[in-house]
């Protein structure tokens, strides 16, 4: 994939935003364009004036712009054009009891990697509400100054239209050539907060911050400053008190850079995982823990409650160690391992008002995987209802030879072709489902034997476009890939 970087002097690029509250977002880009029209419709009707960020990045001579608005009404999703570009929309955070779609990340670099850009078109297919950034962002230690900027408009394939809510991790701070200005200046953070200890690179403060979305608390965690994480674990507790004595919230989870629990290149850290099991123990709606930092992906069985997912499957190089087993870790897995894989992929994270359903699903190819699969085939479900109620077959129950190769073309107008395999010549049943999961329509398909097989499909035309999943099971086993309906 090939970004184009607009001219800073005659176009705005690097747009994303943050959601700050029910009824406000906060919008930074760069380019010398200061004006901003939203509005319910794309008739818009509210103009809002870039202005200089209260801390300038530096990675480039900008100007970099940021816009708050304010006054938003709660649960509306609204459209919006920068510098005279193309319309695109944003919403405030999610209301209480609402249901929305989040991807995570981390150590995601630029396109500089060769697998990052795939990562993030997978990403833009599932259209998630916003997107948790788990730290590590451009490697300009290795790809040069010039790759945060590039980072940032490598993104806009999903950050215009989906929020980013970014946390830092240690790249973002400890490389020679890396500066915190670079990334909080790019962000307007709800309820920021500074942790002691914080270094002069880190600067400014929104060392870690929270946000309600939903029914679920989302709290970050910082970096290992000297005596950030107690102070981190004082703060929280308290906010994790509140959601808990609050019947709006039906869930807690925490996401930052380093890991509690790693069997990968960076093995999980004492004093972290300590204060996580803590706060499992004594708040039952602490369920889930995300984390980037070893670049592979290894979901955990609830710890204390808590399940904890590392997801550092975002573009950069994966990091296997050397010799007969590449985990760091050790082989077999740990006991608390529940699934381990280097492969990039995309994690799909959907909350609803009683569970939370995890998808992975694989992206580009590597040099460095330890398995194979075709991009968008599910490798990785579970669902969260409650501390220790998590439902997760592994790939491995998946039978070998079901799958959906291929849908060509996708997008698809009145019709495509599916490329499909069968384990045997069982009963075979075929559906399009909506984003939130339910059956729009079962599909007939022709009697197929075992191994590789085509069918034609009809789109539906009642459906209206959008993202929608193909799930082929057989035997009692499912696999799903995602197809876009045009108009």
């Amino acid at each position: 994939m090939v970004v184009l970087l607009a001219t800073p002097a005659l176009a705005a690029d690097e747009i994303h935003w943050t959601m700050i509250g029910p009824t406000a977002v906060s919008f930074d880009w760069r380019g010398s364009g200061q004006t901003l029209r939203y509005g319910l419709t794309t008739s818009y009707g509210s103009t809002a004036t870039g202005q200089a960020p209260s801390i300038t990045p530096v990675s480039s001579a900008g100007p970099f712009r940021e816009a708050k608005l304010t006054g938003l009404q709660a649960g509306k999703t609204y459209h919006y054009s920068l510098d005279g570009g193309p319309d695109h929309t944003f919403q405030p955070l999610p209301a209480p009891g609402a249901s929305f779609t989040v991807f995570a990340e981390g150590d995601i670099g630029s396109s500089a990697y060769p697998s990052m850009a795939g990562v993030q078109a997978l990403i833009a297919s599932g259209r998630p509400t916003f997107v948790l950034g788990l730290g590590d962002y451009s490697y300009s230690i290795d790809q040069g100054v010039a790759a945060i900027d590039q980072h940032f408009n490598d993104v806009m394939v999903w950050s215009q239209n989906a929020a980013y809510m970014p946390i830092w991790g240690n790249h973002d701070w400890t490389d020679s050539t890396e500066d915190l200005r670079e990334y909080k200046g790019r962000f307007d953070l709800p309820n920021a907060q500074a942790s002691p200890g914080s270094p002069a690179v880190s600067c400014c403060g929104e060392d870690w911050y929270w946000f309600d979305a939903g029914n679920v608390r989302f709290i970050a965690y910082p970096e290992p400053y000297t005596g950030a994480w107690p102070a981190w674990k004082t703060s929280t507790t308290t906010l994790m008190d509140e959601a808990q004595a609050n019947p709006a919230i039906r869930f807690i989870v925490t996401f930052g850079h380093r890991a509690a629990y790693s069997s990968g290149s960076h093995a999980g850290l004492a004093t972290i995982r300590s204060i996580l099991d803590t706060l499992g123990v004594h708040h039952s709606k602490y369920v889930l823990n995300l984390n980037g930092h070893s670049h592979d992906y290894e979901r955990t069985t609830p710890r204390f409650g808590v399940t904890h997912i590392t997801v550092g499957i975002g573009g950069a190089t994966l990091e296997e160690a050397s010799g007969a087993c590449i985990w760091a870790g050790g082989c077999p897995a740990p006991a608390w391992s529940v699934l381990r894989l280097y492969h990039h992929g995309a994690l799909q994270l959907a909350f609803g008002p009683t569970s939370i359903q995890g998808q992975l699903f694989c992206g580009p190819n590597s040099a460095h995987d330890d398995m194979t699969c075709t991009s968008g085939q599910l490798l990785d479900l579970f669902t969260i209802t409650g501390q220790g109620v998590t439902a997760a077959p592994p790939p491995a129950a998946v039978p070998i030879g079901l799958a959906m190769e291929a849908i060509r073309p996708n997008p698809a107008a009145s019709s495509f072709t599916l490329e499909y395999s069968l384990v045997d010549g069982g009963e075979v049943r075929l559906e399009l489902l909506d984003v939130a999961g339910r059956v729009a329509r079962q599909i007939a398909l022709a009697p197929a034997g075992p191994g590789r097989n085509q069918a034609l499909v009809s789109a539906p035309r009642d459906l209206g476009p959008g993202i929608y999943w193909l799930r082929l099971t057989q035997s009692g086993r499912s696999v799903r890939r995602s197809v876009v309906l045009l108009p």
